[in-house]
């Protein structure tokens, strides 16, 4: 397949184009602007790609082939691959491509499934049969890349099913190996990129209040990560957030609090797909050695997904979700989620007990000070017809699931003013924000609760709820009011 494409070409390809969305009713038509861009990348004349594959996808499609512009690729360099793609029958409704790229010595993998402005646009399920595809996709190798080699695989998903490949080399996931690409290391390379930040976890000796205000006064003890990051370099991000943590004997305390415009929200079930509107995103792994680690999202609207991984991503499309973190959690939205009028915000907290993160029935320890887990932050946000995000430490890479980029979380003992009390704190006057005097801070407090709220405060199975004479200090978070 040329790159150039006449204009007598195109326009036949653009009535191809405008053809096949005429017949599907259940796919939403392109505009006249997206049917000009497909129809640079669909053509009817067979290309000759610079490699050849003979790759079999159901009796649905061939992989035949694909272009690259280098025989090596170093950490941190962009790489252009093209793949060449022949529609035999129409595959179904909801299948796309992805790309994975692996590293066998240090078992990390790069999800680039969506990378490419054919993928965003004409997925497979959009494809006529007769037609030639011309995938391309211009791929970031990661600064830290540590492996002597990348392997690429590629192939059809669908809901945690894979269209099943003939002609080459399939592993356990159901993808086939394409090709291999040595990745040389640089000297010295990426050594500030290396680095991941670190946030000193205090432990408190009493349970913020769940009411998504962040007034309670033991917020003002805890160390605020970093303003968060674009995902991928680590510049500034398109959205504002930051996030506070802390911890006692039974629970990890969260809050994240969230610049945001517009508030989108529309998933009302617990475990649907939040990422796909706005939400806070929190990924640990408390052991530290990139396989088994957890996730947790919450909406504005307080809706809840978790999950639980073996490796990164696996087992697919979205890991263990039958897991139950068992968190409670306290939401406020600076405004009305899913109308049109603008908003600022909203804020999140968690209180995740110790014992979600038990794994094989082997049930988990608390940490103890001088301890470190990796975990990593991120927001969603959705705006018009896109997602944008932001994430307390960058990955290097388009995938949020690279576990080796996590955070540092380090646990440390309370400070002098919690110990040896359980009563109500009095803040000092060095504690408090240069920009929260006693005044402010409660009118802010009073503000907040004059906002849009909703509060979820989950009970743990089996665990009954405390009663106003027999609770105490620190056995659990306290109720929302």
């Amino acid at each position: 397949m040329n790159a150039g494409i006449t204009s007598s070409a195109r326009l036949a390809m653009l009535l191809l184009v405008s053809g096949i969305m005429a017949c599907r009713s259940d796919v939403e038509p392109l505009t006249p602007a997206q049917r000009e861009a497909v129809a640079a990348y669909v053509s009817k004349v067979a290309p000759s790609p610079q490699h050849s594959l003979d790759l079999d996808f159901d009796g649905k499609v061939r992989l035949l082939g694909y272009d690259i512009d280098r025989a090596q690729w170093r950490p941190g360099e962009t790489m252009r691959i093209t793949w060449y793609w022949h529609a035999l029958e129409r595959v179904g409704d909801g299948w796309k491509l992805f790309t994975h790229i692996d590293d066998a010595d240090h078992e990390r993998a790069l999800n680039q499934d969506g990378n490419g402005t054919l993928r965003w646009l004409y997925a497979p399920d959009r494809w006529s049969p007769g037609t030639y595809i011309r995938d391309s996709q211009a791929l970031h190798l990661p600064e830290d890349w540590l492996g002597t080699a990348a392997r690429i695989y590629v192939g059809f998903g669908r809901h945690g099913q894979r269209l099943r490949a003939s002609g080459g080399v399939s592993d356990n996931k159901g993808r086939v190996l394409a090709l291999t690409v040595p990745t040389p290391a640089l000297p010295d390379i990426g050594r500030k990129h290396r680095r991941v930040p670190k946030l000193g976890l205090v432990q408190t000796k009493r349970p913020p209040r769940l009411d998504g205000s962040l007034g309670d006064p033991v917020w003002i003890f805890a160390n605020t990560t970093q303003v968060f990051v674009e995902t991928v370099q680590g510049g500034v991000a398109p959205l504002q957030a930051s996030a506070k943590l802390l911890w006692d004997e039974r629970y990890l305390y969260v809050a994240v609090d969230v610049k945001d415009g517009l508030l989108r929200a529309s998933d009302t079930e617990r475990d649907d797909h939040l990422w796909e509107q706005d939400c806070v995103e929190l990924m640990i792994d408390p052991t530290g050695d990139g396989k088994s680690y957890f996730e947790i999202q919450v909406s504005p609207r307080g809706v809840v997904f978790d999950t639980r991984y073996d490796s990164p991503r696996f087992p697919p499309p979205f890991g263990h979700t039958d897991w139950d973190s068992k968190l409670r959690v306290g939401v406020s939205s600076r405004g009305d989620i899913d109308d049109d009028e603008a908003d600022a915000g909203y804020i999140v907290e968690m209180a995740i007990p110790w014992q979600a993160f038990s794994l094989d029935g082997k049930l988990v320890s608390p940490p103890v000070i001088g301890d470190e887990w990796r975990a990593n932050l991120y927001i969603m946000d959705l705006i018009a017809d896109r997602q944008q995000a932001a994430a307390w430490s960058p990955l290097g890479t388009g995938d949020f699931h690279v576990p080796r980029r996590f955070g540092i979380l380090a646990f440390e003992g309370p400070p002098e003013e919690m110990v040896g009390t359980n009563e109500p704190l009095e803040i000092s006057a060095d504690r408090m924000p240069k920009s929260m005097g006693r005044g402010p801070a409660l009118d802010r407090g009073v503000k907040d609760t004059m906002i849009r709220k909703r509060v979820i405060n989950r009970q743990h199975p089996g665990e009954p709820a405390p009663g106003p004479r027999d609770a105490k200090a620190g056995d659990s978070p306290e109720a929302p009011r």
